[in-house]
């Protein structure tokens, strides 16, 4: 046990009934006379206190998280989302890293596709003699995106790494997260035209 998890304050979802069963119990030890209720009640309400501290808690956004990078098959995306995850389940809940995962998934999501549309121009390179300018438009846009992605998703891990370190002096999460998601947007209405140009 550390002395960080010692130190833990209780959840304050958790506060009211705490209470309601240390004060509950007692009182109705008092009125019904049963004593045993006098010393029972508070305990419990200290053993509720300790499961909520000591309990294991996983953030609000680590079962979406998971389920994303589950879909991902091997790739430099699903390598760069396991990266910002477990840099986020470090930082604490201070840090408010809900938004930035969300935003790394959908970047995730949204790089996986590149890099499917990559491999097909790649096959497609391979078959044709001389592609067109709007493929090679495509394909230049395709890259571009992949790398801007990559690029933004390092960002994510490394902004998680220098939040943990300064214990979020000077770092906004928050603004990343938008920065990330209108990225990600952008690069979801490329893919849809360079999906137009490969069917």
């Amino acid at each position: 046990m550390t002395a960080a998890a010692l130190r833990a304050p209780v959840p304050s979802e958790f506060i009211a009934l705490i209470a309601a069963v240390a004060i509950g119990g007692s009182v109705a030890g008092l009125v019904a006379a049963t004593p045993l209720l006098l010393v029972t009640s508070p305990l419990v309400a200290a053993g509720l206190a300790a499961a909520a501290v000591f309990g294991k808690r996983k953030p609000e956004w680590h079962r979406r998280a998971v389920d994303a990078l589950a879909l991902f098959p091997d790739g430099s995306a699903r390598m760069l989302l396991a990266d910002v995850l477990r840099r986020a389940e470090a930082v604490p809940a201070a840090a408010h890293a809900g938004p930035l995962v969300a935003a790394a998934c959908d970047a995730a999501r949204q790089l996986c596709a590149l890099e499917v549309h990559l491999a097909a121009f790649e096959a497609q390179q391979s078959r044709e003699l001389e592609p067109s300018p709007r493929w090679r438009d495509a394909l230049a846009r395709c890259q571009r995106g992949s790398a801007l992605l990559t690029q933004r998703l390092q960002d994510a891990s490394a902004a998680l790494s220098r939040w943990q370190a300064a214990q979020g002096a000077g770092e906004s999460l928050g603004e990343l997260a938008r920065a990330l998601n209108a990225e990600s947007r952008y690069q979801q209405d490329a893919a849809h035209e360079v999906e137009l140009l490969l069917a």
